[in-house]
């Protein structure tokens, strides 16, 4: 087959989107070297050299197509008709969305839909930005001939919100970057709680982009209430977003035991989530949840939300609370510090939970879904 992927998300963002885009892309080139693949993107690339490499090594034939003299434009207008003029089996939209010069023919469509986060909290989004997802999203779901949700509340959001797509959706969890399957490396876990100054006391690590819906405001408010009773700090992860300065503005409101390390490289993520106590998600919302898989990949206990796809990612590997009751989400936290069997119980279950993410299942998969629709040519 020749598989086209839309890779500006691959080449140009390293969190959530770009990683799926990266495992994904490099799992299936590694996995099923016979294809041949052509990666689409607009130019002005990222210095990924691991990716790179991880292509290179796959052994597949693989070549770059950038937007031509459509730039940056070519992905929204344009790749629909230069992946018919390519002779693609399958082109897969990574990201939400394909090309809107989409038309039906001998090349076959699929497109990745994370989540349709936009409907449930339309306020956390400017109104041009709502009417583009929505414009996009109506015509992935209406013009592509498989879509790929990676959840089961993505599933039931999109067939609610947007009917076309009922019949046409496949539940294909996704995978944590391949950094988290590595064996833990006690020598690089230490340097890296040195650098950061994570020695002198264990922590509670909460991975997620500084934003509202991550909910980090009542996530400290629950902290506080249980701060004195427990030996852990509280370390934040994630990059900035809408709610960054009233996050940090707390910190000196907790004696130091309040730490934000910033966004971190995948190694360094690694290595703070296999240095930490246990993990807290409290997110109001998500399609997914990566944080949820990695501290499983990673053998963590955790807190999580109630609602959304929580519980159906993180099964019986978490306790969780209402994220909109600070009460609740303090007596987590304070049963997996203070009890150890819960804690352990939690840990315990994170080799069960990770069996429903088998990465070489997710593939083959997909690959028989890409062999399906091709065999119907």
């Amino acid at each position: 087959m020749k598989i086209g992927y839309d890779a500006k998300r691959a080449f140009h963002n390293m969190t959530g989107l770009g990683n799926y885009s990266r495992t994904l892309i490099a799992g299936m080139m590694k996995r099923f070297p016979e294809n041949e693949y052509r990666l689409m993107d607009t130019g002005n690339q990222m210095d990924l050299p691991y990716f790179i490499r991880q292509l290179n090594d796959s052994g597949a034939p693989w070549t770059m197509e950038t937007g031509g003299w459509l730039g940056k434009t070519s992905r929204t207008y344009g790749w629909g008709s230069k992946a018919k003029s390519l002779g693609l089996d399958i082109y897969h939209g990574l990201s939400n969305e394909i090309p809107m010069d989409w038309k039906r023919g001998h090349t076959k469509a699929v497109v990745t839909i994370h989540d349709v986060i936009f409907k449930h909290f339309p306020a956390a989004y400017r109104s041009v930005d709502r009417w583009i997802y929505q414009r996009k999203t109506a015509f992935a779901t209406s013009h592509a001939d498989l879509i790929i949700a990676t959840s089961y509340q993505t599933k039931a959001d999109l067939e609610n919100w947007f009917p076309q797509s009922q019949g046409k959706i496949e539940v294909l969890y996704q995978d944590t970057d391949s950094g988290f399957h590595f064996r833990k490396r006690p020598e690089a876990v230490a340097r890296i709680l040195y650098r950061f100054e994570l020695v002198e006391r264990p922590y509670i690590l909460c991975v997620s982009k500084l934003e509202k819906r991550k909910n980090h405001k009542n996530l400290l408010e629950a902290y506080k209430k249980i701060m004195h009773l427990i030996p852990e700090d509280l370390v934040l992860v994630g990059g900035r977003g809408d709610a960054a300065d009233e996050i940090l503005d707390q910190l000196g409101q907790f004696e130091g035991r309040l730490r934000w390390l910033g966004r971190l490289e995948t190694d360094d993520l690694v290595n703070v989530y296999d240095g930490s106590s246990f993990c807290v998600f409290p997110s109001q919302f998500e399609g997914f949840g990566i944080p949820l898989l990695e501290a499983m990949r990673r053998g963590k206990a955790q807190v999580s939300s109630t609602g959304s796809c929580f519980e159906e990612i993180a099964g019986s590997a978490s306790i969780y609370a209402p994220p909109d009751n600070v009460n609740e989400m303090a007596e987590c936290l304070l049963a997996v510090s203070s009890k150890p069997q819960v804690k352990l119980r939690l840990e315990e279950a994170t080799r069960i939970e990770c069996k429903r993410f088998d990465p070489y299942h997710q593939l083959d998969s997909l690959h028989h879904l890409y062999q399906k629709m091709s065999s119907k040519l």
